[in-house]
């Protein structure tokens, strides 16, 4: 009696056991959305279009506005790290006519619009891209290249893990350290050396011999 219930048993088990594990199995919810890899977002975010930061027409120019608020109202991730320095976590380019007071730390690539004053230090882990008339009374710092546009004054020195362009009457006070090649006007100074494992290029200012007298005109 009891072989005869074993062996029901186990053929119960044969037939069923199919059909119980496809009811356990879980459905098919269609095609779902894969998480992008790190890499993948960090590329994706590296070719979006950097923050502006400006002021309204409607701002006194009176009135000293906290920097981070600033950037805050203009989407800008940032945080003030000392008294006198603000960091800021996205890659941001300011209007022109700004004067801002803080040293600026950049976790991305920067860019300072024309006419632009910085009372204090400049640095950004990637490209910096400064306007024409710009001056910084610090230091400028980047990890990646560095472009000067022209008449631009730096009061302290540029280092560049990069490459270096200078554009024309650019004047700075001290050195330039630069990991890739430097390339400036003739119509620029630099007050101390060129330090750099690259070559110094420099861009003359190209040469027009104009006729001494009207008659030469064609």
């Amino acid at each position: 009696m009891l072989l005869l219930l074993g062996a029901g048993l186990v053929f119960f088990i044969l037939v069923f056991s199919p059909f119980v594990i496809e009811l356990r199995k879980p459905k098919d919810k269609g095609p779902r959305r894969m998480l992008k890899t790190p890499l993948e977002w960090r590329i994706r975010r590296s070719h979006k279009r950097p923050f502006t930061v400006k002021l309204s027409s409607a701002d006194n120019s009176k009135v000293v506005k906290d920097l981070v608020n600033v950037l805050k109202e203009a989407g800008v991730k940032a945080a003030r790290v000392s008294k006198d320095t603000v960091r800021i976590f996205d890659e941001v380019a300011f209007s022109s006519h700004l004067e801002i007071s803080d040293n600026i730390v950049a976790e991305r690539a920067l860019t300072l619009g024309d006419h632009c004053v910085f009372f204090g230090s400049v640095k950004a882990k990637g490209n910096v891209h400064v306007g024409n008339g710009v001056v910084i009374q610090g230091n400028l710092v980047s990890e990646g290249d560095i472009v000067l546009s022209d008449e631009v004054v730096i009061g302290g020195s540029v280092h560049s893990e990069g490459s270096v362009r200078i554009g024309e009457n650019v004047f700075i006070a001290l050195a330039i350290v630069a990991i890739g090649d430097v390339e400036l006007h003739e119509r620029s100074e630099v007050t101390k050396n060129i330090i750099t494992r690259g070559v110094i290029k420099v861009r003359k200012h190209p040469r027009i011999d104009l006729p001494p007298t009207i008659d030469e005109i064609d």
